[in-house]
């Protein structure tokens, strides 16, 4: 029914998200039932339930809208696209390939006996804070 897997992708998150709310909708009246919870903890779930089936039933409206549009838009372009079908052309012979690339080899550099490496921890205890 769906081929597109994005489309498919949503459906799936719309599912997961309506069987969290459900199952929380119950978790919450099972705990006010059995007075572990007061009466008052069934509202914010109940709450979120059915804003998230209206707002599910607008999305449903949104899909067979677009759907409709997309299969009106298809059935419109199928015969124009099959009147301007021209004869296909051989294709072009390939560029030659690009010569191979230059690799160049990054050394170490060299570590010369004059130079000592400069440690900046070194004179930390000669120094005290503020000093």
């Amino acid at each position: 029914m769906v081929s597109d897997p994005g489309h498919r992708r949503v459906l799936a998150a719309r599912r997961r998200l309506l069987m969290m709310l459900l199952a929380l909708t119950v978790a919450s009246g099972v705990l006010a039932e059995t007075r572990m919870a007061a009466w008052w903890v069934i509202v914010p779930p109940s709450v979120m339930l059915l804003g998230y089936l209206l707002l599910l039933r607008e999305a449903a409206k949104a899909d067979v809208e677009r759907r409709s549009v997309r299969v009106e838009a298809v059935a419109h372009v199928a015969p124009v696209a099959a009147a301007r079908v021209a004869p296909v052309a051989p294709a072009a012979p390939m560029a030659p390939a690009a010569p191979p690339a230059k690799i160049i080899a990054f050394l170490p550099p060299q570590e010369s006996a004059q130079e000592p490496i400069y440690d900046q921890y070194a004179d930390a205890k000669l120094r005290a804070v503020g000093d």
